[in-house]
C-alpha cells in the first residue's frame, strides 16, 4: 500500500470514529459540560499515547522528551483556543451557520500548507478544497442572516482548527518528533487547562457514562490516525477529507434513523466525495519526462513494425 493511499485509509477511518463520537456527544446533550468533555477526551488521549508507548513503540516515558517544546505547546494551545472560540460561535450562532463556517478548514489548510510547510499548493487542490466547501454549505444550508462580528470570531476559530491540522504535519518533518510525542502534548495542554472543570462543575450523572465511550475511545483513536496519517502524505492532499465527517452523518442518518436527505443534501454528498477525488489528481507529467521501462519497449516495438523489421529468434537465423 503506498503511503498516500494509507493516509487516505487512516483519513477514512478517522472520519468514521469522529461521526460516531458526534453522535454520542450529541446524545450527552447538555448533562456534561464542553470543558468537562474535553478533559476527559484529553485524559483518554493520554492513556491511548501511555499503552502504545509501553507496548507498541517500546519508548516508554521518552515519549514526552521533544526538541521542539514551544512549538509542541503553541500546537496545543491553538487546539484549545479553537475549542473556546467553537463554544462561542455555537452559541451565539445558529446552528447551521456555526456548521457551515467550521467546515471551512480546508481552505485555510491548503493556504497554511503554502506558508508554513512551502507544499506546492496545486490548482486542482484548491479546487477540492472550495468543492467541498460547498457541499457542505449544501447539506447544512446555513442563512446567514442577521450578520455579526460573531461571524468573524467564528471565521478565526476555523483558522485555528486549520492552523493546528498543520502544525501536525510541520512537527513530524524528518528530524522532528514521532506521532506518540505529538499525541501526547496535543493532549496535555488541554488537560492542564481544564482540570479546574473537576472543581467547580459536578460529574456527569451515571447514565450519560455509556456515552462517554465516544469521547473515551472513538476521539482519541480518531485523533491518533490522523496524526499518523500526516507523515504519509501533504497537508494539502489530506484537507478535503475532513469534509468525509459531514457525508457520513448523512448516510449515517438515512441507515439508522431512515431520515432521507433531499436533493441538495445528496448533491452536498455526491460533492463531498467529488473533492476527496480530486484532492489526489496527480498533475500529468511534463513532456519530456521518462517513461516507464515497459512503455518504451512497446514504443520501440511499434517503431519496429512500422519499418517492416521482426525481430527473429536466434534459432531462426541460419
Amino acid at each position: 500500500m503506498s503511503n498516500q493511499r494509507l493516509a487516505i485509509t487512516l483519513m477514512i477511518a478517522q472520519a468514521a470514529l469522529f461521526t460516531t463520537e458526534t453522535a454520542m456527544v450529541h446524545q450527552i446533550g447538555p448533562q456534561a459540560s464542553i470543558m468537562q468533555l474535553t478533559l476527559f477526551r484529553g485524559l483518554a488521549g493520554l492513556a491511548v499515547v501511555a499503552i502504545l508507548a509501553r507496548h507498541i513503540g517500546g519508548i516508554g516515558w521518552q515519549v514526552i522528551k521533544t526538541d521542539q517544546l514551544p512549538l509542541q505547546l503553541l500546537r496545543g494551545f491553538v487546539s484549545l483556543a479553537y475549542l473556546w472560540v467553537m463554544m462561542f460561535s455555537f452559541g451565539q450562532l445558529p446552528f447551521a451557520d456555526a456548521t457551515a463556517i467550521s467546515y471551512t478548514q480546508a481552505a485555510y489548510i491548503a493556504g497554511f500548507s503554502t506558508l508554513i510547510l512551502h507544499e506546492r499548493v496545486t490548482a486542482l487542490r484548491w479546487t477540492a478544497a472550495l468543492i467541498g466547501c460547498v457541499g457542505a454549505v449544501l447539506i447544512v444550508r446555513p442563512a446567514f442572516l442577521d450578520w455579526n462580528t460573531a461571524y468573524l470570531v467564528a471565521l478565526f476559530g476555523t483558522s485555528l482548527n486549520g492552523l493546528a491540522f498543520v502544525l501536525n504535519k510541520f512537527l513530524q518533518r524528518p528530524g522532528g518528533d514521532s506521532e506518540l510525542t505529538t499525541m501526547f502534548f496535543v493532549n496535555a495542554v488541554p488537560v492542564v487547562c481544564n482540570l479546574p472543570v473537576l472543581v467547580t462543575s459536578p460529574l456527569p450523572p451515571p447514565e450519560v457514562w455509556p456515552w462517554l465511550s465516544g469521547v473515551l475511545l472513538f476521539g482519541p483513536v480518531g485523533m491518533y490516525l490522523g496524526i499518523v496519517a500526516l507523515r504519509h502524505a501533504n497537508a494539502s492532499t489530506l484537507g478535503p477529507y475532513t469534509f468525509l465527517r459531514l457525508a457520513m452523518a448523512v448516510v449515517a442518518g438515512m441507515v439508522i434513523f431512515q431520515e432521507m436527505p433531499d436533493f441538495l443534501g445528496l448533491l452536498g454528498v455526491a460533492l463531498i466525495l467529488l473533492s476527496c477525488f480530486v484532492s489526489v489528481i496527480r498533475k500529468p507529467a511534463a513532456a519530456g519526462t521518462r517513461r516507464p521501462a515497459f512503455s518504451l519497449k512497446i514504443r520501440y516495438r511499434w517503431a519496429q513494425l512500422n519499418r517492416g523489421v521482426w525481430l527473429r529468434k536466434p534459432w531462426r537465423e541460419a
